[in-house]
């Protein structure tokens, strides 16, 4: 099957030149240029701000250990506490968004997969 015998009018998108963009059918056919990455911004963004998540608690833990530790000023006291008492959660919320983009791309990879043609 090509693909185009789910699209009655036969669509197909191409550019000022004329050649075939990566969206209609037959995007996925082989021979068919990609005009764009298929990354997706928002996944690249939320590994982003995962890898925050996950690594910020120990530097956070660690500077707030220290100013405790240095005998500041009193000021700097309630500052520290409250780095110290968050960094358990932001490591948290960085493991489990871990796991939810690790069940996100699995689910993606399965798809993905079944959509494929079985080999032959």
């Amino acid at each position: 099957m090509s693909g185009y015998e789910q699209d009655p009018i036969n669509f197909r998108e191409v550019d000022s030149q004329g050649n075939p963009t990566a969206y209609g059918p037959g995007a996925g056919q082989p021979g068919m240029q990609r005009s764009r990455l298929s990354v997706n911004p928002f996944i690249v963004a939320l590994w982003v701000i995962e890898a925050i998540l996950l690594v910020s608690p120990f530097g956070v833990f660690t500077l707030a250990q220290e100013s405790l530790n240095s005998g500041t000023q009193p000021q700097v006291m309630p500052v520290s506490y409250m780095w110290i008492t968050f960094a358990p959660q932001m490591l948290f919320a960085g493991l489990a968004g871990f796991l939810g983009l690790l069940f996100w791309h699995a689910a993606q990879w399965q798809r993905n997969r079944a959509k494929q043609p079985p080999p032959s």
